[in-house]
């Protein structure tokens, strides 16, 4: 089949296959089908020779009988076919056959209501633009536009209409379109304001510009850039008036004509972070005054009273002079002194410093009152050591000279036996995982394993660290399964027995947790605590034919309830390759063999246990286990598949989606669960996402 239009069909493609994916998306959403009023051979006779002979092996003389057998006779072609056909190179042709297409699709012809070709042609320009193509009128037939292909200027990203005046994200483009204008034309001082800065749309209401006659209401808006403060004094008004310029052309082609000027603003400064006993340190300022402006005032004390220690780290500085100090966190500042007391009058505080000798570090300690005086009465004050300002001290007490004397005493109370010291508990935070890991290699197991216990909370064991860290590893294994085929590839030959579900099913047989929290997140588990696959109507649990089920399980409960699952392979197709009709799929033969499968096993089952309510489960030497298993609709479950089928060039087809979803939804006692939701629902119990 060849276009009718050869000579410009041998230009270079520019429009890209995301673009003739979104037209094609547009085109399959609107109300009326592809070839309007006419039929299809009609419509594809005014773009393609279709008297030749179709390429293939269709038996068909020629493209036109080829179209009328299909889509008439058979009906086993969609009606978007024309996209997917590569006979008609719309998907991946040249521009000229989309062009001619999309023209057609709106010719009077095809689409009778101007109205209604207007509406086809904004929508397909607005997609045709970032790759510089537009449909335009050209003449017009009984007062009808005709419409055909020219080159326009490349509009840059694509901005959805309407630009609401809370769409930060489409602003932001706004932005990045005003910035490309800028730079191509060479006003890099005017450009450069943007790089950082943000686009907002703000109302008049007649409180910026009340000035009458200047054309603003309460209906206009001014467009706000907001840029570093410190970029504020490069914002000439000449550099100002280009990015208006720029910006108000781009803003006009989008349809907000009622934004009448810009104004540029600095950004604002976080707000200081003040104490909660910051009165008090007011009535006494420490700071200097000039020129009745008080300096900023930042303090060193941390309250341990209202504060939480573990918001302090250990930091060194960042020169080679080796000076550490604590640090607070949460409030980014360095800490010297904790606050025991605050009284109107006095404050009890303790000085700490940090000395580090070689590899540890050990701390200096003084006790001091802090004299909190009126400004004006006399009090002793005190230089603060390594800066030259000083300090209102009433008391001071340092154990500088003595402080191994004084830590001998500390450790000699909290050594004592049947003595109760505050705060026994010791904790060290460090700056990263790194350090705190460094600081608790070589520890003694069970002091960490407390230590951890007190800062989280609750009854942990060495059991639950080894049991989650184990979850962890088998969640990486479940994740390389799913995605790697040469380690599933290298799994299946150290299995015992061949096959890929043999891997799936020696992986589940070893974490049965996967399966006790994984189907709809009802606790359960292994029949009789041994393996998930058992025979299920045979001489050995149930007695019967001897039918073996991938998995049969019991919920956790006073009275446990039957569940029985089916495990197929996570390549397994859901879905047949070829659509039974038109955006319809029907399950694959294994789904549909898997389900089949699940409920015949069960329902034998049911049958030959017992046509009690309630029955009992014996060992295979008659042994009682104690359980007992309500036998009323046991639970079904097949493990198939991914829906990883369903994503075609990046996207998911929505037809193959729906269909299996209307599928597994219409099963009933069957609960249809992939490998890749199992796996989620697997990272969800172990990671809480």
């Amino acid at each position: 089949m060849t276009s009718t239009y050869p000579a410009r069909a041998n230009e270079p493609s520019t429009i890209t296959p995301v673009t003739r994916r979104d037209i094609f998306t547009y085109l399959r959403g609107i109300s009326r089908p592809w070839w309007g009023k006419m039929d299809e051979v009609t419509f594809l006779e005014g773009l393609y020779d279709l008297d030749l002979t179709p390429v293939g092996d269709s038996q068909l003389p020629t493209v036109r009988a080829d179209i009328q057998q299909h889509r008439f006779n058979n009906d086993d072609l969609h009606d978007d076919w024309i996209f997917e056909d590569s006979r008609l190179e719309l998907s991946d042709g040249p521009d000229e056959v989309l062009l001619s297409f999309l023209a057609r699709v709106v010719h009077p012809e095809v689409a009778a209501d101007v109205d209604e070709a207007i509406k086809h042609v904004e929508e397909l320009n607005l997609r045709l633009a970032p790759d510089g193509w537009g449909l335009r009128a050209h003449e017009f037939l009984s007062g009808r536009p005709l419409y055909e292909s020219v080159r326009v200027p490349p509009s840059g990203p694509l901005v959805p209409l309407p630009l609401e005046d809370e769409d930060t994200g489409k602003l932001d483009l706004v932005l990045g379109q005003t910035f490309s204008f800028l730079d191509c034309a060479g006003e890099e001082t005017a450009r450069d304001l943007l790089r950082t800065a943000v686009l907002t749309l703000r109302r008049d209401g007649g409180f910026f510009h009340p000035i009458p006659g200047d054309n603003w209401t309460d209906a206009t808006y001014e467009a706000v850039l907001t840029v570093e403060r410190e970029l504020l004094p490069t914002c000439t008004p000449e550099a100002k008036e280009l990015v208006w310029q720029t910006l108000r052309s781009v803003l006009i082609k989008l349809g907000r004509i009622d934004v009448q000027d810009l104004v540029i603003e600095g950004d604002t400064r976080p707000l200081p972070s003040i104490p909660p006993d910051w009165r008090t340190q007011a009535a006494a300022p420490a700071t200097p005054t000039v020129r009745g402006i008080r300096l900023p005032f930042s303090t060193t004390e941390f309250d341990v009273t209202r504060r939480n220690f573990t918001d302090l780290e250990i930091r060194g500085s960042q020169d080679s002079s080796g000076f550490h100090y604590l640090y607070d966190t949460r409030a980014s500042r360095m800490i010297t002194d904790f606050v025991l007391d605050d009284r109107p009058q006095v404050a009890t505080l303790c000085n700490v410093t940090i000395i580090k000798k070689g590899d540890t570090f050990t701390p200096r300690i003084k006790l001091w009152k802090k004299d909190k005086k009126k400004a004006g009465e006399v009090s002793t004050t005190q230089t603060v050591p390594e800066t030259v300002t000083t300090r209102a001290v009433k008391a001071l007490v340092d154990t500088g000279d003595v402080h191994e004397n004084f830590w001998k005493v500390i450790n000699f109370l909290q050594g004592c036996a049947g003595l109760s010291t505050p705060g026994s508990s010791l904790q060290l935070v460090a700056g990263d995982e790194a350090q705190l890991a460094q600081l608790l290699t070589g520890q003694d197991r069970t002091m960490v394993l407390g230590a951890v216990r007190t800062a989280i909370g609750g009854g942990l064991t060495e059991e639950d660290i080894r049991l989650i860290s184990n979850r962890k590893e088998q969640l990486q294994r479940f994740e390389r399964l799913l995605i790697d085929p040469d380690y599933f590839q290298q799994e299946e030959s150290l299995a015992t027995t061949r096959g890929p579900e043999a891997v799936w099913q020696a992986f589940f047989e070893a974490n049965q947790w996967i399966f006790g929290y994984g189907l709809n997140l009802i606790a359960c588990e292994s029949i009789n605590d041994g393996k998930l696959e058992q025979i299920t109507t045979g001489a050995n649990l149930f007695g019967g034919a001897g039918k073996r089920i991938d998995a049969i399980m019991r919920s956790k409960g006073l009275i446990s309830s039957m569940l029985f699952c089916e495990i197929k392979t996570h390549n397994t197709e859901l879905l047949s390759r070829a659509p039974y009709r038109a955006g319809v799929f029907q399950a694959s033969k294994e789904l549909g063999g898997g389900v089949a499968q699940v409920q015949k096993t069960a329902s034998k089952a049911q049958q030959l246990i017992s046509s009690k309510f309630l029955t009992q489960i014996y060992e295979e030497d008659g042994t009682p286990t104690g359980i007992e298993l309500s036998t009323t609709r046991p639970r079904q479950v097949v493990v198939i598949g991914s829906l990883r089928e369903f994503i075609q060039n990046g996207d998911v087809n929505p037809e193959k989606l729906s269909s299996f979803e209307l599928y597994r939804t219409s099963i009933q006692d069957v609960e249809v669960i992939t490998f890749d939701e199992l796996y989620e629902r697997a990272c969800f119990i172990v990671e809480d996402h």
